[in-house]
């Protein structure tokens, strides 16, 4: 098999039909593993959930000896006339109110001096994705999305049903790190999977649809979460597990990455695919196979520039004469292409190589990508902080939980409607002024500590939710748009590593808003606010072409 590494997918898909039954089915299978990275990763809501204690009494249920001694949720108070004379930690243990497997905070005894530890199991979840993101993104593109999907899925199923037979926090916190690892995995390669289904006139709606899915995997956590409550702990975490059940049929049910086939030269296989695709759509897999001109600049540039497929695939029946003119016009190609490629090296100067670093030597340049971490770290930071102080809010922690992850869906939509119509930076600039006005008002009206008070705050939480997931799905959209096509990837790694250490500090604004209920809300609006004021600074790629050197990100600035 010659070298395919030329093929242009994009003409191949839409050869096939660029939203075919083929596509459209393995768009789905691929997006499933979506279930499981929402299950794991947001599982701690419930699994941590907070159940009132206080200091146990050395004689349970007879405490008329005990009338001098108070038993507070973190001491044991002595008291004389009214008052502490003494007072010791909780040596007996503690009394809570659920039963003691309600949750991983009673069955750990994670309260008073050991609270901490809860909210680091789900920053160990974060570090973990960190390393996974870095990692595993890189073996799969060695190795192929579909095989560490798999690999990675099956270990998420793995794991997540060791960490119901944790015997202590400890291991449930390595088991956490090592989810965090896999869920990466598993994550990444599925969403690549699903975005090279489909060429690139139709990745915006792929990818709103995609939000929509985000929105409903989430939103059904606290629907499994809320069916099996009077459940201990482990029994719920086992329940959740089951969403990687789809490990064991994910061989069968997933195909690999077309434009990974072609981009490592795996012709055969890319073959077959596109037969089974063609067969799947109806559509005559010779026409794909075969080629299409694309006039009239090049001369008819064919799909298979070169002779990458051995004479039996493509049409057996053509005549001699055709197929000579086929090599006539390709050999063509391939002389007029040389001869561009030699012109160019004259041509264009040696530093057209750039390194990250080189961002860094012009100062508007360097703001830019100081700008992008902080707006990723802010936006994960709040995002992710959000989500996880919904037991904060009034009510109930079910339904504040499931009307937060439903924000995602009209964010989606709106998203869907302004990002080409009024822009990327104008659209951000939007849904960060939700957010902050969402951030700002809810802490004012907990002040205020009355039942209607705490309703219109929890009403103002959901639209600052609305806000930040707008906002988050734009900077993903907006950001591999700012930066040349040389520094692009490691650029975008950059922040997303950025979001990571946002992710890592999330979970303690759940015990922050156990101490003062309103300044997670407080901090995430201050942060939202600065972010948005940076966007103002930033410039505009809508209708702009991808800067393929440093002059053109300069240029995004005129």
């Amino acid at each position: 098999m010659k070298d395919i590494s030329r093929v242009e997918v994009d003409d191949v898909l839409e050869s096939l039909g660029s939203t075919g039954r083929y596509q459209i089915f393995k768009y789905i299978m691929a997006v499933l593993l979506g279930l499981s990275e929402a299950y794991h990763g947001l599982s701690i809501v419930f699994l941590g959930q907070a159940n009132e204690h206080t200091c146990a009494s050395p004689n349970p249920g007879n405490l008329t000896n005990d009338t001098h001694v108070k038993y507070e949720q973190c001491s044991i108070d002595y008291m004389y006339n009214g008052s502490a004379v003494n007072s010791t930690s909780c040596i007996y243990g503690y009394d809570f109110e659920h039963p003691k497997d309600f949750s991983i905070i009673s069955d750990f005894e994670l309260v008073c001096e050991s609270a901490q530890w809860s909210d680091f199991s789900q920053t160990m979840l974060n570090v973990g994705m960190g390393i996974g993101s870095s990692t595993l993104t890189i073996v799969s593109d060695k190795f192929g999305r579909k095989t560490i999907a798999l690999i990675s899925n099956l270990l998420n199923l793995v794991f997540a049903i060791s960490t119901s037979f944790a015997p202590n926090i400890f291991v449930f916190i390595v088991l956490r790190f090592l989810i965090g690892i896999t869920l990466q995995g598993s994550s990444l390669a599925s969403v690549t999977i699903a975005l090279e289904l489909f060429p690139a006139n139709k990745r915006k709606l792929v990818g709103t649809f995609g939000m929509v899915l985000w929105g409903v995997y989430t939103s059904s956590v606290a629907l499994v979460a809320f069916l099996v409550k009077s459940y201990s702990w482990r029994i719920i975490n086992l329940v959740l597990a089951c969403s990687s059940l789809y490990a064991l049929v994910q061989f069968w049910a997933t195909d690999e990455s077309l434009r990974w086939l072609v981009a490592n030269n795996h012709g055969e296989e890319a073959i077959l695919m596109i037969k089974k695709a063609a067969k799947m759509n109806k559509v005559d897999p010779k026409k794909p196979l075969q080629g299409h001109p694309i006039p009239p600049v090049k001369h008819h540039k064919y799909i298979y520039k070169t002779e990458a497929i051995p004479l039996k695939h493509v049409a057996t029946e053509e005549k001699p004469q055709q197929f000579e003119r086929r090599k006539s016009v390709i050999a063509d190609f391939e002389r007029r292409k040389s001869f561009m490629a030699q012109r160019r090296k004259s041509v264009l100067p040696e530093k057209m190589k750039y390194t990250f670093l080189d961002i860094f030597k012009t100062p508007r340049l360097a703001g830019c990508m100081l700008m992008m971490w902080f707006i990723w770290f802010s936006n994960s930071l709040i995002y992710y902080g959000i989500l996880l102080t919904s037991s904060s809010l009034a009510g109930d922690i079910y339904l504040n939980f499931f009307l937060n992850c439903l924000m995602e869906i009209p964010a989606a939509f709106i998203y869907w409607f302004t990002i080409d119509r009024i822009g990327r930076k104008k659209t951000a600039i939007l849904f960060h002024i939700v957010a902050t006005f969402g951030l700002i008002v809810a802490p004012g009206l907990k002040l205020h500590g009355e039942e209607w008070s705490n309703i219109a705050a929890t009403v103002f939480a959901l639209i600052g939710k609305l806000g930040i997931s707008g906002s988050f799905n734009v900077i993903y959209f907006y950001t591999p748009e700012i930066f040349p096509t040389n520094i692009r990837n490691v650029s975008f790694g950059t922040c997303s590593s950025a979001a990571r250490i946002g992710g890592m500090l999330s979970p303690f604004a759940n015990l922050l808003a156990s101490i003062v209920p309103w300044l997670p809300g407080a901090i995430f609006a201050a942060f939202c606010l600065l972010s948005t004021i940076l966007f103002v600074f930033l410039p505009e790629t809508s209708g702009k072409e991808l800067p393929q050197n440093m002059d053109d990100m300069k240029r995004l600035y005129d």
